[in-house]
């Protein structure tokens, strides 16, 4: 099975719980989803770069693992391999095979980075994965409800480091945050990350959310998207 790489670099995770930490993103390409203010590059490409070397698309998981152990290494100066996209797991098959030959020939952690709107793979990438990034998408009454499939999948999760983050609007913020500081409150997550859309968000929203949460034990942390603040990919 061959998939078209969007983009592989080496650069700092500027979003949620390990925000911060040197990471080396692969990104493939596509979405079936068409968020609203998505601003990511995800098409189809005939190649892709790495350190200014060319390499030609489609790619299998097993040339795409090669390619990046030989770029970046084993994991000596960067936390974690971040496949992300797009959605990788419309690519779920390609995207299980090279999390098992990077966990298997580096020391380096396995991130995940997906949307809480493909739940099905989630308890078998439990055993695959160190850590899961899970958004939780607002663009629409229909996506966020789909909210309590979610949260009834992550309550059987054992072994990966998951986190939800929350990508909050400026439009119906505390409907919002009222559905799923409720939600969250029933399968008793005690934490969700808040990133702002476009990173603006209003005082009296952020005074609003942090009493909706905290009055249901839910730790609740605003982070928005620093790599754009740094200006580095």
């Amino acid at each position: 099975m061959k998939i078209n790489i969007s983009e592989v670099f080496y650069s700092t995770q500027g979003e949620g719980k390990y925000i911060g930490t040197a990471q080396v993103f692969i990104r493939l390409s596509q979405c079936p989803f068409s968020c609203p203010y998505c601003d990511t590059d995800i098409q189809d490409k005939e190649y892709f770069k790495i350190n200014n070397k060319q390499y030609n698309n489609p790619v299998s998981a097993e040339e795409l693992s090669e390619i990046v152990l030989k770029e970046f290494g084993v994991g000596d100066n960067f936390h974690s391999y971040s496949i992300t996209g797009g959605e990788p797991l419309i690519h779920y098959d390609f995207v299980k095979k090279l999390a098992y030959l990077l966990k298997n020939k580096s020391k380096a952690k396995l991130f995940l980075e997906t949307s809480g709107l493909i739940t099905k793979y989630f308890q078998e990438l439990d055993n695959i994965f160190d850590i899961m990034s899970i958004d939780i998408k607002t663009h629409s009454e229909k996506v966020l409800k789909k909210l309590p499939v979610l949260l009834d999948v992550l309550s059987s999760l054992e072994h990966s480091d998951y986190y939800l983050k929350l990508l909050l609007p400026k439009e119906n913020a505390k409907e919002i945050i009222d559905y799923t500081a409720q939600e969250l409150n029933k399968y008793n997550i005690k934490n969700i990350i808040i990133q702002p859309v476009d990173s603006i968000i209003a005082k009296d929203t952020i005074d609003y959310l942090y009493n909706m949460y905290y009055s249901k034990n839910i730790e609740a942390r605003i982070i928005p998207q620093t790599h754009k603040i740094l200006a580095i990919p």
